[in-house]
């Protein structure tokens, strides 16, 4: 791969990572103001932003795929909350929260070391 390659590779990680961290402080905020209804909507951006900075990293596709899983249950989950069982739904908030919180955080890392690889590689 050559060096203009491997300096994409890193800004497109970098930006992920960065965008990862103003969708999990949203994501966050979303859950406490449900059902707030334009901070979905931003919400739901940042996710088709991640999905489209994340289609040029193929060795980061596994942890895409789980965010979305993730973000897709999350959703539902609130829904659910707002016009579904909303009993069984609470005893559930914990492990959706979890599972989110852990895709958010391994697509985060895998996008570090993809960066800090390609810089490595460039240095060396």
């Amino acid at each position: 791969m050559s060096a203009l390659q491997l300096h994409a590779l890193d800004a497109i990680a970098s930006q992920v990572v960065d965008a990862l961290e103003k969708y999990g402080t949203d994501a966050e905020r979303m859950m406490a103001a449900w059902p707030d209804l334009e901070l979905y909507r931003e919400v739901s951006d940042q996710i088709e932003g991640i999905r489209l900075y994340s289609g040029a990293l193929p060795e980061a596709r596994v942890q895409w795929v789980e965010l979305l899983i993730a973000h897709a249950e999350l959703i539902h989950f609130l829904w659910r909350l707002q016009y579904g069982d909303r009993e069984a739904a609470l005893g559930q908030i914990g492990p959706v929260r979890d599972r989110h919180a852990d895709a958010v955080a391994a697509l985060r890392r895998r996008c570090m070391r993809l960066a800090s690889r390609s810089r490595q590689n460039v240095a060396g």
